[in-house]
């Protein structure tokens, strides 16, 4: 098992040598194997281990079988005391957290660069039956990576038969959590009612249900590389996105592209699939996201950013304002050419403060270079701007008359004239 363990390991990191491990050792037989399997290895690692409190003295057992282990090998062992609640729901998903997350922290704070855990074989179908109770889809029934960022389970290679044997030959001394024989959690129903029964269906049924999750896997990666083809052309816009409708209208079946491109952004395929049937200004939304319907194409953008957004009314004086938009106010004399972010007017025909607000419904000016009057609502119609362009959009305003539609266009009626106080104003 020791050669195979290294094979597997370099094929998995390289030249072991050179990094710097940390394992995630509970006392259970999986996680002790691991430990003087990385030992016979003579690896840089230390170990890292979480007292949850749940069983009392056995817990506290487990702690100090940890710490012997540690101390025998030479290397650091960091604890956590964390107790848990064990009338609390969700036990072992919080236990799973603060685990991972503690992992993390010792990893940073310590200069480890991989953690290390003890899933094997076994782990892996346990995975695949209890996410496929859950309507888990590709990505879930695939079960976990041998390899996920900093996250290494190199013992995904070995089913609980040899990592046993291996214990029994080394006569290693490992704990037995007894609450692992309870089938109160779903993970060790599965173990005890339907492992045995499933492995007793055919000599080859654990190998053949591991290679199968390997090509889940595989088809699953083939998936995410055509997600990013399609993502490459949507255009970022700040913190928005700006989903053109032919990068994902002609996909087939449509629900299942429509369910892995919106999914992570907390969106059900069935609300895009809506949206993309209705007309120009419709919108979803979800726990972080808003998704609107243009012309030809969707606009997704964080709520963070609506929200900021509806702060709409702002006094601005003669010195200027840095909140929520930059605008310096001078009456300089400019002489160099104006963009759309500068405005010169009419300093007499105004009334400071000015105010900056969002538009509303029933606004109008009179935009320079056109006859007439022209309601705000038309005019960004004109300019084919999207709807979350339009609630980002400013306006200038002296009393109730818009001055600027910052940006874009000012009114006719304050421009700067001949023989008149000038007052330059321009967006930073």
């Amino acid at each position: 098992m020791v050669q195979k363990f290294k094979e597997h390991m370099a094929s998995l990191l390289g030249v072991t040598e050179k990094h710097r491990f940390l394992l995630g050792v509970s006392g259970g037989v999986d996680s002790v194997v691991l430990a003087h399997l990385m030992h016979d290895l003579n690896a840089n690692y230390g170990i890292a281990h979480v007292n949850y409190n749940l069983r009392g003295a056995h817990s506290d057992a487990d702690e100090q079988l940890v710490r012997n282990l540690a101390a025998s090998h030479g290397v650091d062992c960091f604890v956590k005391n964390a107790p848990i609640d064990i009338n609390s729901s969700g036990i072992q998903e919080k236990a799973r957290d603060l685990r991972y997350n503690w992992f993390l922290e010792v990893l940073k704070r310590n200069d480890y660069d991989v953690i290390l855990t003890a899933h094997h074989a076994d782990d892996q179908l346990e995975t695949f039956l209890m996410r496929l109770t859950r309507g888990s889809g590709l990505r879930g029934l695939g079960g976990m990576q041998d390899k996920k960022g900093v996250l290494i389970r190199p013992l995904l290679a070995f089913n609980k038969n040899e990592i046993l044997s291996y214990a029994k030959k080394q006569k290693l001394n490992w704990r037995e959590d007894l609450s692992n024989s309870s089938t109160k959690y779903l993970r060790n129903a599965i173990r005890h009612k339907v492992i045995p029964t499933f492995t007793g269906l055919a000599t080859d049924a654990v190998a053949n249900s591991l290679s199968s999750m390997q090509y889940l896997r595989d088809a699953f990666e083939a998936i995410e590389s055509q997600l990013e083809k399609i993502k490459a052309t949507w255009k970022q816009d700040g913190e928005s996105l700006t989903i053109p409708l032919s990068s994902i209208e002609e996909f087939n079946p449509q629900s299942f592209w429509l369910h892995h491109l919106f999914e992570p952004y907390g969106f059900n395929f069935k609300e895009v699939k809506k949206l993309l049937e209705t007309h120009s200004g419709k919108k979803c939304t979800s726990k972080k996201y808003v998704l609107t319907r243009q012309r030809n194409e969707l606009v997704l953008a964080p709520i963070s950013t609506i929200m900021k957004a509806s702060e709409d009314y702002y006094l601005v004086p003669e010195e200027g304002i840095l909140n929520p938009i930059k605008l310096e106010i001078s009456s300089n004399v400019v002489t160099h050419p104006l963009t759309a972010n500068h405005a010169v007017l009419n300093k007499e025909k105004l009334d400071f403060p000015l105010i900056l607000r969002r538009w509303k419904k029933g606004d109008a000016f009179y935009p320079t270079g056109m006859i007439g009057k022209k309601k705000v609502a038309k005019f960004f119609k004109d300019e084919k701007m999207s709807t979350l362009d339009k609630e980002k959009q400013w306006l200038l305003c002296s009393g109730d008359d818009i001055v600027w539609v910052v940006g874009k266009r000012i009114n006719r009626k304050f421009e700067a004239a001949a023989n008149t106080t000038t007052l330059h104003i321009q967006l930073v």
